[in-house]
């Protein structure tokens, strides 16, 4: 009897694992089951571009041709309700039980919803899925004022999509700047700049407490000043839970995400994990960390399918991550957590880079409006000779002169 791999999910993760599972020479059968009712499909654009241009059509990562092709088996609109580790058998929302050998979990993460709330109104939205950003979509039209609660990227490149659709957009945000999380006080102060010029109302060092009308609808937010928003339209980008269910039915080693080794294989030898529901730790990130990235999904599914096609490589790719709003691309190179000091660069216009330090060595660089800034530095981060203050100090922190050296 053949054997099978079962992936679960329907994004970048799980398309890019059976893909690489079946090119590094995995014979056996390749089973997909995905809840969604499109094949994979890019993500990045449905807070951009899908919500400014109501003809953007959604665009898969590969043809369903692919699929056929490889003799990968996709089956949509189906869920994974139950997984028996002893048995090796999976239980689908449609009765179908599916037996596996090994295991792919690519279940990614969910939208947090705000506290207090019983029920999801109407007219709250977040943008997770297609058919989060298809329903937002097709609220936008009637709406006048829009509250988007949380200034994390989702938020912020929501905020630029909608504001030049002439809405009347307001960002509220708990903590007290743009991005705190994510990126330096430099940038926040930049973009909240970009924000403001653009017409988008920024209040931050606010928490917030939806007031649902007569018509179940969210009609007005009120802050914790007491001030209140009106709001047609309410977006949440409060960050997210990873989807645990079935890891934890299968008893595995979880945190703040399912834990997995620098082979994306879990705590059970035929079980691996990959994208934003996995955590992991590396050469850039020691204590463990959880990255809800194209990149990270991609560059984990990749290792997990070489090493269930029996190879041997290793996941330490370089953390980078990017961002449209408006006319800024912001890119983003290695993870500055635990840096102890910062040393910024500006250019003629709103171009600058942010160069982030730990014990003087670069551990990551901030760029908005320059690419040659942000390959460089991937490329250099990737590298095993360690960019240090100094040597950016003698190219003036022409990182594209010290790669070229």
């Amino acid at each position: 009897m053949r054997k099978r791999l079962l992936i679960v999910g329907g994004s970048y993760a799980a398309s890019e694992l059976a893909c690489q599972a079946r090119e590094n020479g995995y014979a056996e059968d390749i089973l997909i089951v995905s809840e969604e009712g499109d094949l994979p499909y890019h993500r990045p654009p449905l807070s951009k571009s899908y919500l400014k241009d109501a003809s953007e059509e959604l665009m898969p990562l590969r043809a369903e041709a692919f699929y056929r092709d490889k003799a990968i088996e996709v089956e949509l609109g189906a869920r994974v309700v139950a997984i028996d580790g002893r048995g090796n058998r999976a239980t689908l929302s449609n009765g179908v039980v599916i037996p596996f050998d090994t295991l792919a979990l690519a279940t990614g993460a969910r939208a947090r919803t705000l506290p207090g709330l019983d029920t999801c109104p109407g007219n709250m939205h977040c943008v997770r899925s297609v058919a989060d950003a298809r329903k937002l979509r097709s609220a936008i039209s009637g709406a006048e004022k829009v509250v988007i609660i949380g200034a994390g990227f989702m938020g912020l490149e929501v905020a630029s999509a909608l504001v030049r659709q002439n809405k009347h957009v307001t960002v509220v945000e708990a903590a007290d700047r743009v991005l705190a999380r994510a990126v330096s006080p430099e940038l926040s102060r930049l973009l909240s700049a970009i924000h403001a010029q653009n017409s988008v109302n920024l209040i931050t060092s606010r928490k917030v407490r939806p007031i649902i009308g007569h018509s179940g609808l969210i009609n007005r937010i009120e802050l914790d000043d007491g001030s209140i928003l009106q709001a047609d339209i309410v977006v949440v980008g409060v960050g997210s839970h990873p989807n645990l269910e079935l890891a934890q039915q299968l008893e595995l080693k979880v945190g703040n995400g399912i834990v997995v080794d620098d082979k994306s294989r879990t705590s059970r030898s035929n079980v691996f994990a990959a994208g934003d529901c996995a955590t992991f730790s590396g050469q850039f990130n020691l204590a463990g960390i959880r990255l809800e990235s194209v990149q990270n999904a991609i560059d984990q599914a990749r290792v997990a399918g070489n090493a269930i096609a029996g190879g041997d490589k290793v996941y330490h790719a370089v953390p980078w991550f990017w961002s449209d709003q408006y006319e800024s691309k912001i890119q983003i190179a290695g993870l500055s957590g635990g840096a102890t000091y910062s040393e910024s660069r500006h250019g003629e216009k709103s171009d600058v880079s942010v160069f982030h330090f730990r014990d003087d060595v670069c551990v990551s660089v901030e760029s908005v409006n320059r690419p040659r800034d942000h390959i460089a530095a991937r490329r250099l981060l990737a590298g095993s000779k360690e960019i240090t203050r100094r040597n950016l100090q003698e190219v003036d922190f022409n990182i594209s002169a010290l790669l070229k050296a």
